[in-house]
């Protein structure tokens, strides 16, 4: 079922649903049960296990730290057993990516020692965790063992109030990363906030329904600027990756290219995740949260009196 509230339901029942699916869904993936080839499957257990953890924040006051520490801790030690192996992956996408950017200044053949270093690279590490640690078994264990913990969790029949402090608490978050970001620039304040946007673009898909056309627009800004943000990391990190393993590219000359490309490249992306970013953020973090509010409350009276109408 779909990663939002629907109508009709209690936040209790929604928030369990939509946690319930994503983990049969993750786990699904990681044990070989969906149509995916392996990268692929790993890479979509991971993004369920970041949309988990973003559920788990947006209810945070209303199943308590306990719950939460113990739910976010499972979630994120199974999001760690497979990073190497997606990052591995993303290396090469990385540099595709970097190519396609400046498809007119660079050579389609250029780079293509580091690209197939890379590769190889990859494929050692995909044997490693995958073929002999089995790191997607492991995964998919501590995934399931959340399954019993998350009935635990008891929203009661709270309504708005239910949810409204953590969705405050993201966006705020976000909102002071920003400005931390480009005031002292760093892959990690930089990563920082793109982690806060990615919560609160998960927070938005899960409030779709109270004004579909409206939340979906700011859905897709808050996608866009995760996707700033993210292509902005994955450079950063391959970047690292060069210059601590100069001997992945051909030479000298090919190596201070490549890096001249990502930091101009990163310097692109950070000016219009700015800009982006000062749009999506400019209200103050209670003023946002109660015009959410506002929206919610509506969206609730049209389905009660949708009810009264149809009786």
């Amino acid at each position: 079922m779909a990663y939002r509230i629907q109508e009709q339901e209690t936040i209790d029942f929604a928030i369990k649903r939509i946690v319930g699916d994503e983990i049969e869904l993750a786990i699904a993936d990681l044990r070989g049960h969906t149509h995916l080839a392996q990268e692929e499957a790993i890479h979509d257990a991971r993004k369920r296990l970041k949309k988990l953890r973003a559920v788990a924040r947006l209810v945070r006051f209303g199943i308590g730290d306990g719950a939460y520490r113990r739910e976010n801790q499972t979630w994120r030690d199974a999001g760690r057993l497979l990073s190497d192996v997606r990052d591995a992956s993303v290396y090469v996408e990385t540099l595709d990516k970097l190519k396609s950017a400046y498809t007119n200044y660079i050579a389609a053949d250029a780079f293509s020692t580091t690209r197939s270093s890379l590769i190889d690279r990859r494929d050692a590490i995909l044997k490693q965790h995958l073929d002999e640690d089995n790191k997607m078994e492991q995964a998919a264990a501590k995934i399931e063992q959340s399954r019993t913990q998350v009935e635990e969790w008891n929203l009661g029949d709270r309504d708005w109030e239910a949810i409204a402090p953590g969705f405050q608490r993201i966006y705020k978050q976000g909102r002071k990363a920003l400005q931390h970001a480009f005031e002292n620039r760093s892959i990690e304040n930089f990563h920082n906030w793109r982690k806060r946007v990615k919560d609160f673009w998960y927070h938005l898909r899960i409030l779709e329904s109270i004004w579909p056309s409206l939340m979906n627009q700011m859905q897709t800004e808050a996608k866009q600027l995760s996707d700033y943000l993210g292509d902005d990391h994955d450079l950063a990190v391959l970047r690292q990756l060069l210059v601590e393993y100069p001997k992945l590219c051909r030479d000298r000359e090919e190596l201070e290219a490549l890096i001249a490309s990502i930091d101009l490249r990163r310097n692109q992306l950070q000016r219009s995740a700015k800009v982006l970013g000062d749009r999506l953020y400019a209200e103050k973090p209670s003023a946002f949260v109660d015009r959410l509010g506002h929206y919610w409350h509506t969206w609730k009276v049209e389905q009660s009196e949708a009810i009264g109408d149809w009786k």
